[in-house]
């Protein structure tokens, strides 16, 4: 009985970890075990949420990947940094990334755009300077940061 009442509460904990966002395996597994619950537990319960689908990597890569393109304007180096702490391999991240790849031009010339006007009483130069930098700050690649600044002009 102890058994079933500490998977009930693991599982209860998960779904509650699941209604605030998707969460990677990796990353499920460690809040849970930080909550102190059993480690063999933890992984029945992790199982039991795969196979049912409330959990899933390459769901939570290509979630985080899209929102971070389209929302927080971020590029491929810092996306990859993200999600590598959140325990999803280089691999997976290569699969899922193949499917945005335009995407991150498309956001660097958006987020670009949007900075050329706010800087629009600087001197070319140094305008597409500043955006270069915030650019490869953001984590934008060499090819979607060159794109941007054409763009603009």
């Amino acid at each position: 009985m102890k058994a079933k009442d500490e998977r009930e509460r693991v599982r209860a904990a998960a779904l509650r970890l699941l209604r605030y966002r998707e969460r990677s395996v990796a990353e499920m597994r460690e809040r849970l075990r930080r909550k102190g619950f059993d480690h063999e537990t933890i992984d029945v319960e992790i199982e039991n949420l795969k196979e049912q689908g409330l959990l899933d990597d390459e769901r939570f890569t290509g979630i985080w990947i899209r929102h971070k393109l389209t929302i927080s304007h971020k590029g491929k180096r810092l996306i990859r940094a993200e999600l590598a702490a959140k325990g999803i391999s280089s691999e997976l991240f290569a699969k899922i990334w193949a499917a945005h790849a335009d995407q991150e031009r498309r956001s660097a010339c958006e987020w670009a755009r949007a900075k050329a006007e706010g800087y629009s009483s600087l001197e070319g130069f140094e305008r597409r300077g500043r955006i270069r930098q915030g650019l490869y700050r953001r984590g934008y690649s060499q090819e979607a940061i060159q794109e941007a600044l054409k763009e603009i002009g």
